[in-house]
């Protein structure tokens, strides 16, 4: 009786070989589907980051702005009441 587990024919090496190939360029091809999923990932994370600080700064500014805004009407209203206000734009002449 021969012993056949030492030696295989040539077609089962090729065979072999070929599915070792197929294995490894589809682990290779898996690496660089994770590879571009962890940078769109990084990308996303980096613009969700920039996002928050934009509508921090714009949210600081709503908030200045509403302050200002505040501010402006109430001195409106002073210089509205002002009696010699209404007095000099009636001695204009117009």
């Amino acid at each position: 009786m021969r012993d056949t587990s030492l030696t295989m024919p040539p077609a089962r090496h090729e065979l072999v070989y070929s599915l070792l190939t197929i294995v490894f360029v589809l682990l290779v091809g898996i690496a660089g589907l994770l590879w571009v999923a962890y940078n769109r990932h990084q990308h996303l994370a980096d613009q969700t980051l920039e996002l928050r600080h934009s509508l921090d700064e714009q949210s600081s500014q709503i908030i200045n702005l509403k302050e200002r805004l505040e501010h402006c009407d109430s001195t409106e209203v002073r210089v509205l009441a002002d009696p010699s206000w209404a007095a000099k734009n009636t001695t204009n002449g117009w």
